[in-house]
């Protein structure tokens, strides 16, 4: 017997997924000629084979293996054809040319420390007042100032034509923010100083889009208008409109630590909010003529209503559309199935933009949502209580559960931290996120009025401070949070097959399937703690690729001595970026952070001996040349294997190199471009191995 034939839909979604998948680990390209012969081959196996498999039972397997070939080649396809850098009219391929590009702003411009930065859509290259049309999108970085700042969605700007390749992460480890922005077909990015480019007066932004952004700045003021400020305006920003820059890095690590930033990312939570209360709002129809439809229509239109406030951001979209085929599938007079339903938006979805398979978000919900409709209903039936508010809250609390089992593996492998109390947080956010939802809602809708309007302003404002205080309190309860936790894909994939395999055990008790999970269980167990064994043997230096800045880290197994300058210092979240994936994958658990300037006396931290310019690591000698003044070079007195130069010392290469005789030497990001220069034509001279951080990325030491 078939257990999925119920749900086609998601039985043929699949095949599709692993298509585009397939296409973005391969990277191979194919040309049309090769997808037309194949799509006319299974054209004629289809001819030919569909008098000898339709209608037969006992063959309709064939007819499933021949349409999962074919949407597995058309995922491939689609994707393949999304890949815009392939294509002859990308502009990259006429940075040849002098003149200027004409780029169209894409989506409203995000603020950034020292910087603006805006996604643009590459319109025409300028030559000689010749116009040619192109295609792609470039990242541009603009200086901050007051033209700058009034750059929207929309608007057409001019840059002369020149550009960059996005780099490849430099770190061991490193976020690979280039892979990320591929998959938006994002490949280039510049940046323009003051009066190096020039706004055309001209925005022809796609009027919805416009109009949705004017309404999302509408909404903002009106809560600016009823006193909400700080971390609270924050909050309802990010809560109702998915406007999170004005998200501070205590309030992330607020939230994400208690288990409750889900509540800060608009998604399938509360576009579900608002489904739920529109059905109940609009119960009433069902009792008039045709009113199952009216009613369909209506939720729908309203939930794109919403959609338009919060700006159409992507997480909206994804669960708008999603909610939208719930809707439809509920309106039928027949039972429909829900699986099919969400299998139905994600095909959409990716038809639409294959490598949106690539978001977190997107897995995230879609993993949320399938685990709460499997598991749920069977959590929720083992304990049954007659007080109303209890129940409702064990059905929070067991939403919580399926919801964390589906996203739990997903969040350590990419979050590397899992929140312990989850169960408490959900219980608590939840409801009080309902109830920022409606009384944000009633604040817009009534604030013509204004008393009622006033009084709902201060009920929002109640509200979002309950819900802050509440966050903070569970984010600083002991052990609150699982940080540093690493697993590998293989690992994570297996922990989703173990839950798999005890969810089938706990539903149809299965023992087979209680053995499988136990078995896969024993390997993950095994492969983590081999891991966390190799680690303890870890013993190397790493000078890391931190741009105008000296970072190192002296690690001997679970610890590390990091070495950095003070501009470091004050920029944790810069450290974080570039080294945390690094540590938290070698198992690294506790860092000692220690001053590049010299001491006046010597350090010594296990393995890790320094004095002066002077280090030994293990059986490793070095000699370290920052801007600490020396008038001459000492006498090491010893081999030096590593000569490492920092912060644009101004040394005499030639003199140095000489008096040390390093085997090799290292210059860190911290040195401009001349200096490295200087330093690597100072080193193939004198027929030195030398290593420019900068341009090659972070250098790895084992300890001899």
């Amino acid at each position: 017997m078939n257990h999925f034939a119920h749900i086609p839909l998601a039985r043929l979604v699949v095949p599709f997924t692993v298509g585009i998948i397939a296409y973005l680990s391969a990277r191979t390209h194919f040309s049309l000629l090769f997808f037309l012969t194949v799509y006319l081959l299974l054209g004629l196996l289809w001819l030919l084979g569909r008098r000898f498999f339709l209608g037969h039972y006992a063959r309709r397997w064939i007819f499933g293996t021949w349409a999962a070939v074919f949407l597995l080649v058309a995922g491939y396809h689609i994707a393949q054809n999304n890949h815009q850098l392939a294509r002859a009219d990308h502009f990259s391929h006429f940075l040849e040319e002098e003149g200027f590009l004409l780029l169209k702003v894409r989506e409203p411009v995000s603020e950034k420390a020292n910087s603006y930065q805006v996604i643009t859509r590459v319109k025409e290259v300028l030559v000689n007042g010749e116009a040619k049309k192109v295609s792609g999108h470039l990242m541009l970085y603009l200086q901050k100032d007051s033209l700058a700042a009034s750059v929207c969605y929309g608007d057409y700007l001019l840059i002369e034509n020149q550009f960059q390749e996005v780099g490849d992460p430099k770190n061991p480890g490193e976020f690979n923010y280039r892979r990320f922005l591929s998959y938006s077909n994002i490949f280039h990015q510049a940046y323009r100083a003051s009066g190096h480019w020039q706004s055309t007066d001209e925005n022809r932004g796609f009027f919805l889009i416009r109009w949705s952004l004017a309404m999302r700045h509408k909404a903002l003021e009106t809560f600016e208008e009823h006193h909400l400020s700080g971390r609270e305006f924050a909050v309802v920003s990010a809560l109702l409109l998915g406007f999170r820059e004005y998200l501070d890095e205590d309030l992330r690590r607020e939230f994400a630590g208690a288990g409750a930033m889900h509540i800060l990312c608009v998604s399938g939570l509360h576009v579900g909010i608002i489904f739920l209360v529109l059905k109940f709002i609009l119960s009433f129809l069902n009792k008039v003529p045709r009113g199952r439809i009216i009613q369909t229509v209506l939720v729908i239109l309203l939930i794109w209503f919403y959609a338009a406030i919060t700006g159409f951001s992507p997480s909206v979209l994804r669960a708008s559309t999603m909610f939208s085929f719930v809707a439809l599938g509920q309106s039928f007079r027949r039972t429909t199935n829900i699986y099919n339903t969400l299998a139905a938006s994600a095909f959409l979805l990716m038809i639409i933009d294959p490598y949106i398979i690539t978001r977190i978000g997107f897995q995230l919900s879609y993993l949320a949502v399938i685990s709460i409709v499997a598991l749920q209903p069977f959590f929720y039936r083992q304990l049954v209580f007659k007080n109303y508010l209890v129940d409702k809250a064990w059905a929070i609390l067991t939403v919580s559960l399926a919801a964390q089992l589906a996203t739990g593996p997903l969040s350590l492998f990419y979050f590397h931290q899992f929140p312990n109390y989850f169960l408490l947080t959900n219980l608590i956010v939840i409801p009080l996120a309902s109830l920022i939802i409606y009384s944000a809602l009633a604040t817009l809708l009534l604030t013509p009025i204004p008393v009622v309007g006033m009084l709902a302003g201060k009920v929002l404002f109640g509200v979002v401070f309950a819900l802050h205080q509440s966050v903070k309190f569970i984010e600083g309860l002991p052990y609150s949070t699982s940080s540093n936790v690493f697993i590998n894909l293989p690992e994570t994939l297996a922990i989703f097959m173990v839950l798999i395999f005890l969810s089938l055990f706990l539903m149809q008790q299965r023992t087979m399937a209680l053995r499988l999970a136990l078995g896969i269980f024993l390997v993950v167990s095994v492969s983590i703690s081999a891991r966390s064994i190799q680690n303890l043997r870890n013993d190397k230096m790493v000078v890391y690729h931190v741009n105008n800045a000296c970072a190192i880290d002296f690690v001997s197994g679970k610890e590390s001595v990091f070495l950095m300058c003070e501009t470091l210092q004050d920029d944790p979240r810069k450290v974080d970026f570039h080294l945390k994936e690094n540590r938290v994958q070698h198992g690294i658990r506790s860092v000692l952070p220690a001053s590049l300037a010299e001491a006046e006396e010597p350090f010594v931290n296990g393995n890790l001996y320094r004095r002066g310019p002077f280090l030994r690591f293990g059986q490793l000698n070095l000699f370290l040349l920052d801007q600490s003044p020396l008038r001459e070079i000492p006498d090491p007195g010893m081999p030096i294997h590593y000569l490492i130069i920092s912060q644009n010392s101004r040394v005499n290469p030639q003199i140095a190199l000489e008096a040390l005789q390093p085997q090799k030497v290292i210059i860190d990001a911290s040195n401009t471009f001349w200096n490295t220069n200087r330093w690597e034509e100072a080193c193939q001279e004198a027929g030195i191995e030398v290593w420019p951080v900068r341009t090659k990325g972070a250098y790895v030491a084992a300890v001899r």
